[in-house]
């Protein structure tokens, strides 16, 4: 069996995943510093909700990602 290579969208798919999440969850993080004040019950939610919402864009992008390998 032939080993395959990984296609453009796999390498471009994981260049996005590494940067986007990166920067997400800085920005995540940055705008939890200015929320540290706020009560815990506040922050917790905030965290749960950004905690999450994170795997749709993700889910997305994996799904084009293995279009790729679908189409050979």
């Amino acid at each position: 069996m032939e080993p395959t290579r990984p296609s453009h969208r796999s390498i471009t798919g994981m260049l996005i995943l590494i940067f986007g999440l990166s920067a997400y969850a800085f920005g995540v993080a940055a705008v939890g510093e200015l929320i540290i004040d706020w009560s815990i019950a506040i922050q917790s939610i905030y965290y749960l909700i950004f905690g999450i919402i994170w795997i749709w864009p993700v889910k997305w992008l994996l799904k084009w990602m293995a279009a790729a390998y679908k189409d050979k």
